[in-house]
């Protein structure tokens, strides 16, 4: 009987040890989606790289204060690692030379501040063009450039250099030799970038409230490059693969230790 009892222990430690090598493979599993994903967009503009941020579970006796054996109950067992949160680093990406009017880059903490008519939305997706009604729009999904008016930007002729100052004051060179005024971005900053929910195309909604930016510049001619590392990301990737995978052969391990524990029980 004395057996039986300290062979139930030694399965409830092992089983425990597997829901620990769970949480280590499914925590590098989500590592190794964002990466992916950091990859496969390693040439789009203005990618902002995801990290994946792991929280480390204190060990059972250190959270209860008491050394005793882990409860059944796996899920009110401490210890392991999880995933907190998918972050986003918002460095800034290299600057590539366009020469192009309506591509402009930001440097510095900001955003545009883009909409479809019915959402707000912020981006530093800065490839735009002059759509055939005159507005400023991007380039990828038409969304309108808003002005720090609030308000679309509007009357771009046909005809008539551009120019866009490092405040993201737009001009238009006039048939009389004149500067005239075409608007000013609204360029913000959200009081917490934790605040912001990607949704897609470089474009994010911003669930607080945002603030003028007063550091950023902009860069006419220029768009900004991807945050993304392909060298840094495939040395993660190796990395958090391996980690995988040992998590995995911990896991075989441990169920194999199990099976036999089970079937030498079985035979007291």
């Amino acid at each position: 009987m004395g057996m039986a009892g300290g062979g139930y222990r030694k399965r409830s430690v092992m089983i425990y040890g597997l829901f620990q090598s769970a949480q280590g493979a499914a925590a590098q599993s989500a590592r190794l989606d964002a990466i992916a994903n950091n990859l496969a967009n390693a040439s789009t503009g203005a990618f902002k790289r995801q990290l994946a941020v792991f929280r480390e579970r204190a060990p059972f006796d250190v959270v209860n204060g008491v050394s005793r054996e882990v409860p059944g109950n796996l899920n009110a067992s401490s210890g392991g690692v999880e995933l907190e949160q998918m972050a986003t680093d918002f460095s800034d990406g290299p600057l590539q030379k366009t020469g192009g009017p309506f591509d402009i880059a930001l440097s510095g903490p900001g955003f545009f501040r883009v909409t479809d008519g019915q959402q707000e939305l912020l981006t530093r997706n800065g490839r735009l063009t002059r759509n055939n009604n005159g507005d400023l729009v991007m380039s990828d999904t038409g969304l309108a450039v808003l002005g720090t008016d609030g308000t679309p930007i509007r009357g771009i002729a046909e005809t008539g250099a551009v120019e866009v100052s490092s405040d993201g004051t737009m001009r238009q060179l006039a048939p009389d030799g004149s500067r005239t005024l075409v608007g000013r971005l609204d360029l913000v900053i959200p009081q917490s970038v934790d605040s912001l929910v990607r949704m897609g195309n470089g474009l994010y909604s911003a669930e607080g409230p945002v603030d003028a930016a007063p550091d950023v510049k902009v860069h006419q001619g220029y768009l900004e490059g991807s945050g993304t590392n392909s060298v840094t990301e495939m040395m993660q990737m190796i990395e958090a693969s391996r980690a995988f995978e040992m998590n995995l052969n911990v896991m075989k391990f441990q169920d194999e230790a199990l099976g036999q524990l089970l079937q030498s029980v079985a035979r007291a």
